[in-house]
């Protein structure tokens, strides 16, 4: 049997803007996502030379005991320097893509709707690939804020990742819907409702039609 091309969201935004709140909630409506980071986390798995690339550039100081790269070290590293993200975009870059183009492959069959939760669409060229992009944005302040509270970046990291991001206007003149999130989960869950209600809906319809 031949299998239904699914619908592909592509969701991007900067650090702390909601995308994994976005993402949690195409999940509930039975949208299948996959995540740029662990994609990211499974190249460094599966292919053996891109972490010893790893290790030789950056030496061990990068790797825990058991192996495992300290990501939040390296990311202090790589966003400090522009030859630096385009050193390591030239090694993740092509190994992350293979292995998102398997997951949609993979997923295809079960699912109507691929949603890709990706801060780098555009920076790598992919959104294209897409049948719509999703862009979140909100304040600075406020990812700032959220970062903080879950402790996963201080302002001075998210300032030195968005240096190598397209800005957050040019991202959102470029996507097709623009989610802002700077109120709470509940506004949040009511923007993505009327993005699926607008975006998606009627697209399913017309597979089923079809």
């Amino acid at each position: 049997m031949r299998k239904t091309k699914p619908f592909l969201i592509g969701l991007t935004g900067g650090p702390g803007v909601g995308k994994s709140t976005v993402a949690e909630i195409l999940v509930s409506k039975g949208a299948a996502v996959i995540s740029g980071d662990e994609l990211g986390r499974r190249v460094l798995r599966r292919f053996p030379d891109t972490k010893e690339a790893l290790r030789r550039h950056y030496g061990d100081v990068l790797f825990t005991a058991r192996g495992l790269l300290k990501r939040k070290a390296l990311g202090r590293i790589v966003f400090a320097d522009e030859r630096e993200v385009a050193w390591l975009n030239k090694r993740m870059f092509p190994r992350i893509y293979q292995l998102l183009r398997e997951d949609i492959e993979r997923l295809a069959g079960r699912y109507l709707v691929i949603v890709v939760d990706a801060a780098m669409i555009f920076e790598w060229g992919i959104d294209k690939d897409f049948d719509i992009i999703w862009v979140v944005i909100s304040s600075q302040k406020l990812a700032e804020y959220r970062m903080k509270r879950n402790g996963r970046l201080s302002p001075e990291e998210i300032r030195q990742r968005l240096r190598f991001q397209i800005p957050p206007y040019e991202k959102a003149r470029r996507a097709h819907t623009v989610l802002r999130n700077d109120g709470n989960r509940r506004d949040l869950q009511r923007m993505v409702e009327r993005a699926w209600a607008a975006d998606v809906l009627p697209r399913l319809a017309r597979q089923t039609r079809g």
